[in-house]
């Protein structure tokens, strides 16, 4: 838009000197003179404003080349599966060009198979996959067993291999090559959860297998990738500034599943959504508006899906810490914290009470009560000081340290600090001195890892599985562990083994139910809400579903149903 302000007042410029000197021409040189300035009007405007998007976009039959554009904010580091937990824009991009074992179906809302079929044992322990055929690398050599137990073995499985969430997801697993085309992967005892893990995207052994895991990560195969998903990387991704970033995709021939109709697809990031913005006519697409920005992101051609995903923002209590081991306390602070007043500032709709997000939000009901709050903090032994700060009987002030991520994106930064300010304001309410510490992503997991913090305002993505064992059972409240709270009951590790090991349905809701009431008597944490995301679209774009969403790359899921 300021590109066209800045023309448009260039062109104001040529017309006012173009007029003034056409008044001084006789009769027949205004008119030639008129004549010749709308000729060049004709050639010149229509490259500057066209959009660049349709430049090299053919619209019609399956046969003619379609590009689709997106814009992505962030910047693309792995285009590598195994290490897209850490980076969104890799995630997005990687989920076009590798698959794996299995895949999460969007429309089902389940992970089913995808280039291998499988069984399980009568025991539930062993997992027998036996690949399909004429299954490809783009680079036209055939996947074989070696494929995945070198994925999983030897990269995964490895002590060297610097990604700990998804080593975690197979630690104490056996894995076995049985033939060419079969592997099983035996585990210590039943997990319902585990088939979800197996949509890791697969790595070529011909290409990365005497490259020391050591330094996967900065492999060149990271920037030149081959997978063997839908589209293929026609040229490793590139910097068109300090800040931005594109990649070009095309259509992978040999693919074994349906044929997508869009032939390129180009991936363009940005530092930050205003300058996405300012960069529209360069995208079809962009994913991940928050609501709050969906007025100033939306444009009349852009169609607008929404979605939500299966992760929340919390505000986890150190458990350990001095002051927070009593549970009132927890309570006080869980009491003092209007849910409602904070997403309605922050621009969110729906406020969440239990981490198990697929029981239904709303028979958790939270209530505000600050007379409560007030009551379980002179039960704890807090009594208001002359300030209206709470102090104990040796003069401790009740002062807790809240911990934040900082973000570059100022919108995001907004919404977090809006968040812990008024968590702190609300907190003061009843007396409880909150100081606000506010770190970028990398010192934040230092703090988290050394679990130096009493209050943590963070974020926590369930993924496919829904699984709570990583987040909630005592196991995982250690240094590099994803406890955040630090949260022990024996009661809670029993229920969350059970529901690992039931496959009934009904069975493992009435355990989660019974896990959701455990965590609410607890109070290890304060769950606030789940965002609403919105993905932006040109209209021309049909075939789009946005249900049953995990991650946002799911949006990809059915990208052979897409077409202009």
């Amino acid at each position: 838009m300021k590109k066209i302000k800045k023309l448009l007042d260039f062109f104001k410029a040529i017309f006012r000197l173009c007029i003034k000197t056409i008044r001084s021409f006789s009769s027949k040189e205004k008119i030639s003179s008129i004549v010749v300035i709308l000729v060049m009007l004709v050639i010149i405007i229509p490259p500057i404003f066209r959009d660049e998007r349709t430049s090299d976009v053919t619209e019609g039959t399956d046969n003619t080349a379609t590009l689709y554009s997106e814009g992505l904010i962030g910047q693309i580091i792995h285009l590598n599966p195994v290490f897209t937990e850490f980076n969104e824009v890799d995630q997005d991009i990687s989920n076009l060009i590798f698959s794996g074992l299995s895949k999460y179906n969007q429309s089902e809302g389940t992970v089913v198979e995808d280039i291998a079929t499988h069984t399980l044992s009568e025991d539930k322990k062993t997992y027998t996959f036996t690949l399909k055929n004429n299954i490809y690398w783009h680079d036209g050599v055939e996947v074989t067993a070696e494929d995945v137990y070198f994925t999983y073995n030897d990269v995964i499985q490895s002590t060297d291999f610097q990604n700990p969430i998804l080593r975690a997801n197979f630690e104490g697993v056996e894995i076995e090559m049985i033939d060419s085309r079969t592997i099983t992967f035996t585990l210590d005892q039943p997990n319902s959860f585990f088939f979800t893990h197996t949509t890791v995207g697969l790595l070529p052994k011909h290409i990365l297998g005497e490259t020391p895991i050591t330094e996967l990560d900065t492999s060149d195969f990271n920037k030149n990738p081959i997978g063997t998903g839908p589209y293929k990387v026609t040229t490793g991704y590139e910097s068109v500034s300090d800040t931005e970033q594109v990649v070009e995709l095309e259509i992978f021939n040999q693919y074994y599943g349906d044929m997508p109709k869009i032939t390129n697809i180009r991936f363009h990031t940005f530092p930050d959504l205003e300058t996405l913005l300012e960069n529209e006519g360069q995208w079809h697409g962009t994913a991940r508006i928050p609501k709050y920005l969906l007025i100033q992101a939306q444009t009349d051609r852009l169609s607008a899906y929404q979605y939500e995903l299966p992760q929340y923002t919390a505000l986890f209590i150190n458990t350990d810490a001095q002051y927070l081991t009593k549970k009132n306390v927890r309570l006080a602070i869980s009491k003092a914290i209007d849910k409602g007043y904070l997403i309605e500032q922050i621009g969110y709709s729906k406020a969440i009470d239990t981490p198990l997000l697929e029981l239904n939000q709303e028979d958790w009901i939270h209530q505000t009560d600050i007379e409560q709050a007030q009551g379980a903090l002179y039960d704890a032994e807090w009594y208001l000081n002359d300030e209206g700060i709470r102090e104990n009987y040796e003069g401790e002030t009740l002062t807790l340290r809240l911990l934040r991520r900082t973000f570059t994106d100022p919108n995001q930064e907004q919404v977090s600090s809006m968040t812990a300010e008024i968590i702190k304001t609300q907190l003061a309410n009843i007396g409880i001195e909150v100081v606000i510490e506010a770190y970028d992503n990398e010192t934040l997991q230092e703090k988290i890892e050394a679990r130096d913090y009493d209050l943590l305002l963070y974020g926590q993505n369930l993924g496919y599985n829904l699984d709570t064992y990583s987040y909630w059972h005592s196991s995982q409240a250690t240094e590099y562990g994803l406890n955040l709270s630090n949260y022990r009951n024996p009661n809670a590790d029993a229920t969350i083994e059970k529901i690992r090991q039931t496959f009934d349905e009904t069975e493992r809701t009435d355990l989660m139910n019974d896990l959701a009431e455990t965590i609410e008597e607890d109070v290890p944490a304060v769950f606030l809400y789940t965002p609403s995301y919105y993905f932006l679209v040109d209209e021309r774009v049909k075939g789009i579903e946005i249900d049953n969403l995990r991650f946002p790359s799911d949006r990809f899921s059915n990208i052979s149903n897409w077409y202009f």
